[in-house]
Parts: structure tokens; sequence; C-alpha cells
């Protein structure tokens, strides 16, 4: 109303008419940004998609950076990364070792990118872990970050943000967005993501319903660019994806899902924190290390997987943590080649040694894939194959096990998480009249509320 159409038409035809300001030349793509995405990439077993992590590595990576006037701190936007971890007591290898090599080749020397550890405390929460005791779940959390900087995670580009604090700190923002995530999907597609717990469906709590819609919700949060996380984490990650199309988001989350590690016994997909020798542990004796190699199954050709031959698709109750964890066809399924790829070469430069039938002394191999054809031709045995790699795990977790003989405040952290593990394996009766302890956040203690 009111407004002069032709006056109106006048004033739109005038500001067409003005020069427009010109867009600033694209950067051009040199050699160190390819070396930044190739390496990168070879982080994970998927990226979704690497177009997209090019231009966001154009955007945000090396050579964007602005300093402030006075010459302090780079203030320009930086790549960031991130994955979660629940701190549910002991650290398998892959999560200790083989983060560490992802978090330094993401975020190595001027490449200009973040990684952000989630540390899911309120997660291991609705998971019932250290019984939902969250002072234990804390305690459990900062000895995972002692496991990691003794395993040689160079920490200068990287931060830790606690769940329990951020959510309550930024509650405002958190929450809107999680409960715009779980307006947008149906019951049916969140049960889904529930493999990233690796539950029954039927067994589901309401609370572990709640589990991928705050795990999408983290990603916006956190402002992450790159979802680095494990295969078995891709369903949600995608979820978040599928978020963006529906709540008209520009910017997709990349995901870099990384490789999951064979667990050590004939048919396992994975490794299971509740069956010690199906994995290689961070905090494992030199003793240890020997045993779980030496009994672990070690095929020298592909054998039919019987579970593969009943594939009538998942029950309504199945498990959702059953589906394969592999995104790379691998018929041979053999732990011990696994851990030499993934684990000992996975590093930039690194090698390999074990004796061979030519070389008893023992001959060094620079490209796995030698190591595999040779084995497979037989001219590595299993048994010499397992001592190669016993010998390179015990000089990778060594620097772990001095740190914790050594380093006061990381032995104290270490002896705390023992003996909740003790704790754990006692009788948790108790009296019939006893209140139930409920564990939560206080936010009154907190001053996060005001009391009554």
């Amino acid at each position: 109303g009111g407004e002069n159409p032709q006056e109106d038409r006048r004033r739109r035809q005038s500001l067409q008419a003005m020069p427009k300001k010109e867009a600033p030349p694209p950067r051009p793509w040199t050699d160190d940004l390819e070396a930044d995405l190739q390496r990168i990439l070879t982080v994970g077993e998927e990226c979704i998609s690497s177009g997209e992590l090019k231009k966001l590595i154009l955007a945000k990576g090396r050579g964007t950076e602005k300093y402030a006037e006075d010459g302090g701190a780079d203030v320009s936007p930086r790549i960031r990364l991130y994955d979660g971890f629940e701190p549910s007591g002991r650290m398998h290898i892959a999560q200790g070792l083989l983060k560490s090599v992802n978090v330094n080749k993401c975020t190595a020397d001027g490449t200009h990118a973040t990684f952000c550890f989630w540390v899911a405390d309120w997660f291991a929460l609705m998971n019932d872990k250290m019984g939902g005791d969250l002072a234990k779940i804390v305690t459990v959390g900062k000895y995972l970050i002692e496991v990691w900087k003794a395993a040689g995670m160079d920490l200068t580009n990287v931060e830790f943000r606690w769940a329990s604090d951020e959510i309550t700190g930024h509650a405002d923002e958190y929450w809107p967005t999680m409960l715009d995530v779980a307006r947008r999907f149906n019951v049916t597609r969140i049960k889904k993501c529930c493999q990233i717990m690796g539950r029954l469906e039927g067994s589901l709590t309401a609370a572990q319903v709640l589990y991928p819609l705050m795990q999408c919700t983290d990603v916006f949060f956190l402002k992450a660019d790159v979802c680095q996380l494990g295969v078995d984490q891709r369903k949600v990650n995608m979820l978040a994806r599928e978020y963006c199309d529906a709540a008209r988001r520009k910017h997709k989350p990349v995901i870099l899902s990384h490789h999951m590690l064979y667990g050590l016994k004939k048919g396992q997909e994975k490794m299971s924190k509740s069956d010690p020798d199906s994995a290689i542990f961070m905090e494992d004796t030199v003793e240890d290390v020997e045993r779980k190699i030496m009994n672990a199954y070690c095929p020298t050709e592909a054998e039919e997987d019987p579970a593969a031959a009943d594939d009538g698709g998942p029950s309504e109750e199945g498990d959702a943590g059953r589906e394969s964890m592999q995104l790379v066809t691998d018929t041979l399924k053999n732990p011990i080649l696994d851990y030499v790829q993934h684990i000992v070469m996975s590093p930039p430069d690194a090698t390999f040694t074990c004796a061979t039938a030519s070389d008893p002394d023992g001959m060094t191999y620079s490209d796995y894939g030698e190591v595999r054809s040779d084995f497979l031709a037989g001219k590595i045995t299993p048994d010499q194959l397992k001592r190669g790699l016993i010998d390179s795990l015990n000089l990778l977790l060594q620097p772990v096990r001095d740190h914790f003989a050594n380093d006061e405040t990381a032995r104290g952290l270490f002896e705390q998480v023992r003996e909740f593990k003790r704790q754990s394996t006692v009788s948790q009766t108790k009296p019939a009249d006893e209140v139930p302890k409920v564990f939560r956040l206080d936010l009154v203690d907190k001053g996060v509320v005001k009391s009554g």
C-alpha cells in the first residue's frame, strides 16, 4: 500500500544500473593445497565428498590467515574437524594410536585446521557407562586425554570440549537446535542411527533414542566443517547432511569416515571393549600384546562367512550394531594384516619389519601392498607376520607405558580408572530400603540456575 508503482520501478532500475562490486579472484589451487587435500583424504575409508573438502580447503585452509592489526592472533575462520568420544573406561589401540595419527595428518603445520574433541560425558551417562556416575565419567575422560598426549598426538591445534559444560553453558543455543533436528525426522529414521551404540533396537531406552538427535546437533553446535569419526558413525553423520537439506542450511558437513579395525578373533567385524582379547588396549603390557597377537585369527586365504550366507535382512528388533563396519570389500578379513596396515604403517613414511622365508633376520617394508602380497604368496608365514607385529606394537606403546609409569598425574588417573573397573565387577546388591542414588549435573551447584 500507498507506494507509487512507477517510482518503485525507477528505483529498481537505478539500483540495477549501479556498477556491481567485483568479486575477488578465486584463490589458485597450489601444490601445497593439493598436498593438504591428499594427506587429509588418507585419514578416511570414505569421504563425502572430496569435492566439498577441496572447496573447504580453498575457503579456510592454508594461506587464508588474517592477523589482528597489533600482530596478534590469527582471526580468520579455520577448518574445523570434530570427533566425539564417550569416556567409558579403556582405550583400544585404534582410538589411541590411529586417532593420534589421523589428528596429526588433519592438523599438520600450516594446514590452518583445528581438531575438536567432543568429550561426550553426558552421552556416556545416557548409555549408562560407569554406572551413570558423571564424576567417574569425567575422570575417565581426563585419563583418555593423557593417553593421547603420550601416544604422540600433537595438541597444538586440538581442543577438548566437555559436553556437560558446553550444553549447560549454552543451553539457549543447543536445545532449540536439537528440537529442530528432532522435528525433521521420524522415529524409524532415528532408530536406524542406533548402530552408533551397537544396541538391539527393541532394547533401546528413550534416552538412547535421544542420542542420535544430540549427536547430530553436536555437528552444528561445534560449527564442524568435517565429521571425522569412524565408519560405525556414518549413519548419524549422514543424518546431519539430511538435516541441512530439510532446514535449508547451505553448508553441509564433509564426512570423513575412518576404518574400523577388525577384532582379533575370527568373525569379529570390530573390536569389543567387553572382550579384552578382541583388541590391543593402550595400557596392555608387553606380555598382553604377545599373548593376544599370537592367539589371534590369521587366515592365509578367504573363508566363506557363515553370517553372510544367512542374509535375510535385519529382523524388526535386529541388532543395529551387527551390520558390516567395512566400506572396502575384504574377503580375507585378517586382523593381523589389518593392524599392520592401519596401525603400524598408517603414519607418513612408516615401515614394517618382519622375518621372511628368504630373509630370516628381517625384511623392512615401506609399502603395505608388498607385505600383503608376500604373506598371501607364502613368503611370510603367519607366525613371522605376528612376531613382526608384536615388535612394532610394543615400540608404539612403550612411550604410553613410560608416561603412566613416570608422570604422577597420569599415574593417579590410571589408578582411579582401574579402581572403577574393579568396582564395576562387584555385585550391586543394595538394601531394599536404600534410596537409589541419582547421578545428574546439578545446575544449582554449578551456578547456572538460581536456587528455588
